[in-house]
């Protein structure tokens, strides 16, 4: 057993004396960064970026700093723990000096030949150093920012009128053949034609806060289709003036019910010496009160046209002005207007007439309309390009949903126009808002605490075996000298101004033991033995003699 392990403690030194506060508490301080780490990650997951005013990754930052700072003194703390439990159980002077240093130079190697406790104490104090830096870098990536959509639901309000008023969109004429369309109705034309934004009231209730999706009542209408087919020879110019496209409406009543009568044609398919195939849609179209599928981003109200194929109907309702027995003069109602615009915008006739001047002889088609146009397949599939159609390569696709969306679309409009400001509807919407949160990476987040708790561990063994010193210790120069100053057998020994390598080259094989004084009662007095060691073949270089009796700088 060792003397400082024989000696026997000061009675006057108490156990909260010798413990090394300083250090147990800058341990404390590692631990609590550590936790309160986990914490921030944990707490921060799925969470709102903006709802934290100080970020995760600044709180990690700051825990960062601190757990350093602690990182610094606790292991100052062990390193002087394991400095004099060295100097008290007998060392050499070259030892402690690399345990002092514990690794900060780059003389690894030298400090691992000066003995087992300097090649602890640097082994340790460098890993420590390594996993304690790394466990910031780690930390930080366990948390980041990512998109995500919030979905919820909540009530809206929007202004739209269940009834159009009769007379609001024109009236008939004194010989009631013709509509005559009100200046206040080519509004809603003009904006379906521009494809203008539908602004909502900047209001509570009104606008969203990211994409809300609902139904909302109002006028409207509801509409049954069929389908068939018709035949068409366009293998010579007796189909001269033939309709190959057809896009029309009628006002027409059954039962005293009026209904807007709708049809579409279009040739579809060209088989043979051009035998073509119409596809004709014939669609009873009813005014009605609906639910219209919308979607307010914001301050924006748009009509989803996804969802008028299969629009539900709330009630039915008919309007006097679309009666056969409206009087002339009178104002007209929903169905008239609709007819009105549908007659105006939409419609088209394209018939074919048979050139034979170009070459080839082929058909070519007119038509007052441009629908024609939007639906003629300009670059026709590969399956007619069998060259017995070169005279009549003519096919549309089906303009029947674009004109029944259109006229949802216009109808909406006109119900907003009618009810804005004096019909609010009130309807449940889903709303569904991107927003910025919080995630975490357990791995990251694993890995930054494993490797805090590793740098914790190592630099808490540096610190075993304080209770064995009287008193928490430093490595002060004033603590240093004070301890040293008493070591006469030190001077002479190496010369008065050399550097650190050279006074190592003199003394750091003399192996040293500091003890308590003679007399115990006198706690300011340390006594330190000084024993002469064979130093190896180094010893006899020359100029070691020359230096052997000047005494040392302190």
């Amino acid at each position: 057993m060792s003397r400082a392990q024989e000696r026997v403690p000061d009675p006057g030194t108490s156990v909260l004396q010798q413990t090394p506060w300083w250090g147990i508490l800058s341990l404390s301080a590692i631990l609590a960064c550590a936790i309160a780490s986990m914490i921030v990650v944990a707490v921060s997951r799925d969470q709102v970026v903006d709802s934290w005013p100080i970020q995760p990754a600044v709180w990690l930052s700051i825990f960062s700093t601190i757990s350093n700072l602690a990182f610094s003194s606790a292991l100052a703390t062990g390193v002087a723990v394991r400095f004099w439990l060295c100097a008290e159980s007998g060392g050499r002077l070259g030892q402690l000096h690399y345990i002092w240093d514990h690794g900060r130079s780059l003389a690894f190697f030298a400090a691992f030949r000066a003995g087992s406790e300097a090649r602890k104490v640097t082994l340790i104090a460098t890993i420590a150093w390594i996993v304690q830096f790394a466990s910031g870098p780690l930390l930080q990536r366990s948390t980041f920012q990512a998109a995500e959509d919030r979905v919820s639901e909540q009530v809206m309000f929007f202004d739209l009128s269940n009834r159009i008023p009769d007379g609001w969109m024109g009236r008939w004429d004194d010989a009631r053949v013709k509509l005559l369309q009100h200046r206040r109705a080519i509004t809603p034309i003009q904006e379906w034609f521009r494809n203008a934004s539908i602004t909502v009231p900047d209001k509570e209730g009104y606008r969203c806060r990211g994409t809300c999706h609902g139904f909302v009542r109002g006028a409207g209408f509801v509409h049954t289709c069929e389908s068939g087919t018709e035949s068409l020879d366009l293998s010579s110019d007796r189909a001269n003036h033939s309709t190959v496209f057809l896009v029309e409406t009628k006002l027409a009543e059954e039962a005293g019910e009026p209904f807007l009568h709708l049809t579409t044609k279009h040739i579809a398919e060209l088989q043979g010496r051009c035998q073509a195939t119409l596809h004709v849609h014939t669609c009873r179209i009813r005014a009605a009160v609906v639910e219209y599928p919308v979607m307010i981003t914001n301050s924006t109200i748009v009509l989803r046209t996804d969802g008028l194929g299969s629009i539900r109907e709330v009630s039915p309702y008919t309007a006097e002005g679309d009666r056969s027995t409206a009087v002339a003069g009178s104002g007209i109602g929903p169905l008239a207007g609709l007819h009105k615009f549908a007659d105006d915008k939409l419609a088209d006739n394209a018939t074919v007439d048979f050139y034979h001047t170009l070459v080839p002889p082929r058909f070519l088609y007119r038509g007052p309309g441009m629908l024609a146009d939007m639906f003629l397949q300009a670059e026709p599939p590969n399956s007619l390009n069998s060259s017995s159609l070169d005279s009549c390569r003519l096919t549309w696709t089906s303009p029947t949903v674009y004109v029944l969306t259109a006229m949802h679309d216009y109808m909406f409009r006109v119900a907003h126009r009618v009810g804005n400001n004096t019909d609010r509807q009130t309807f449940a919407a889903t709303r569904t808002e991107t927003i910025l949160v919080f995630r975490s990476d357990n791995a990251f987040l694993g890995g930054g605490l494993a490797v805090s708790f590793c740098a914790l561990l190592l630099v808490a063994s540096l610190s075993w075996g304080w209770w064995r010193l009287e008193r928490p210790v430093t490595l002060s120069p004033l603590e240093t000298a004070r301890v040293f100053e008493g070591a006469s057998e030190l001077r002479g020994r190496v010369r008065r101004v050399a550097t650190i390598d050279q006074i190592l080259a003199d003394v750091r094989h003399v192996q040293v033991r500091v003890g308590a004084a003679d007399n115990p009662r006198d706690k300011m007095m340390t006594r330190v033995s000084v024993s002469t060691e064979e130093r190896g073949p180094e010893a006899e270089a020359p100029g070691a003699a020359r230096h052997q009796n000047q005494p040392l700088p302190f």
